[in-house]
């Protein structure tokens, strides 16, 4: 017996149903859902523009009693959509690693250094070359770690 070979599909052929007209929608889909859409994602991007400007509205009218403990529960309100939505998953493989989280620390430390010696420091002038040497010293150990592998 011999076996038929399973038919080649070509790129210029298609599936002709695809292009056939779908159900009529109803007056609930017609006019309910798409406005109920309309208004939630117009709803949902005037939050997210706002919530950085409320955020430090609030830290800035009542300070960090009322910043803090607002800035903790919005992130874990965050975490908890992202996490019931079954979108957790997308961030399952982030593990960044303590040198990197270390590094971050430094530039943080470099950063408010940098804030404290244009604000504060008596050598206010010396600040931005002490700085771009900082930044090209990083470059350059960065190079020369990556050119060793």
């Amino acid at each position: 017996m011999t076996k038929k070979k399973p038919r080649e599909t070509h790129l210029w052929q298609f599936d002709a149903s695809v292009f056939q007209p779908g159900p009529k929608a109803g007056f609930l889909e017609r006019y309910i859902i798409s406005h109920s859409r309309s208004l939630a994602k117009h709803t949902l991007y005037a939050l997210a523009f706002a919530y950085p400007i409320v955020l430090v509205s609030l830290g800035v009218m009542f300070g960090g009693l009322v910043f803090w403990p607002s800035f903790a529960a919005s992130t874990g309100l965050i975490w908890l959509v992202i996490k019931k939505s079954g979108y957790s998953q997308n961030f399952a493989g982030w593990d960044i690693g303590y040198k990197k989280f270390a590094g971050l620390g430094i530039a943080f430390g470099l950063y408010l250094g940098f804030v404290y010696g244009l604000a504060y420091s008596p050598l206010k002038l010396m600040t931005i070359p002490l700085m771009g040497a900082i930044l090209i010293l990083a470059l350059f150990i960065g190079v020369w770690k990556i050119s060793n592998r």
